[in-house]
């Protein structure tokens, strides 16, 4: 089910991320005026879209019945590699230091922006499976953090239910699954729409 159609440089178009990613000492450029971009709720739903989309991923896993721990390895996608662990004692899906996934990037201004690395540490119990745990965004000086809670996983489907809490640029943003591959993103008062199957947010009705 290896999907990740969502262009990850969508993520990057947050104003304070691509800031902390560009090469260092613009900001001290004395033609360059030295002020920080806002970031906004949209660009903390932006950021919290993207690892919606990534994690759905991951979290398929723990729907199927494995045996031993194994690699698995994310291929077919321009923008995200790498492999991660999976074992069954619990369920359990998780990344160390030579399993984790990078995005990179190949789109226009690739070179100014750092590949960023997606680890994550979850775990699957219950009847219906519901997953727990905690992972990071790591691309430079930038952090996102996330925690996963109680998300409802079935073999070969989106989750239908839980939440994903992600804490970026001083905002959080609470993602919530719908059995309609659709979930919802908000920021304080505002509220988006995640399409699950190509990850394109939209402003709530």
């Amino acid at each position: 089910m290896k999907r990740f159609k969502m262009d990850a440089r969508l993520f990057w178009l947050a104003p304070a991320a691509l800031a902390l990613m560009i090469a260092a000492g613009c900001g001290d450029d004395p033609v360059t005026p030295n002020e920080e971009p806002t970031f906004t709720e949209e660009d903390a739903a932006t950021q919290s879209a993207f690892i919606t989309i990534g994690m759905v991923e991951v979290l398929d896993d723990l729907a199927a019945v494995k045996a031993v721990p194994e690699v698995e390895s994310v291929s077919g996608s321009s923008y995200i590699t790498g492999s991660y662990w999976r074992d069954s004692d619990p369920d359990h899906v998780y990344t160390d230091i030579d399993h984790r996934l990078t995005i990179d990037f190949d789109g226009p201004g690739s070179d100014d922006i750092l590949p960023a690395t997606l680890l994550f540490d979850v775990t699957a119990a219950g009847d219906p499976r519901l997953a727990n745990g905690t992972g990071s965004l790591l691309a430079g000086a930038l952090t996102v953090t996330f925690v996963v809670d109680d998300i409802v996983v079935e073999a070969d489907n989106y989750p239908s239910g839980g939440q994903l809490v992600v804490s970026t640029g001083g905002y959080t943003a609470t993602v919530e699954f719908f059995s309609n591959h659709t979930a919802t993103v908000t920021v304080g008062a505002l509220e988006w729409s995640v399409d699950l199957d190509d990850g394109d947010i939209t402003p709530a009705d």
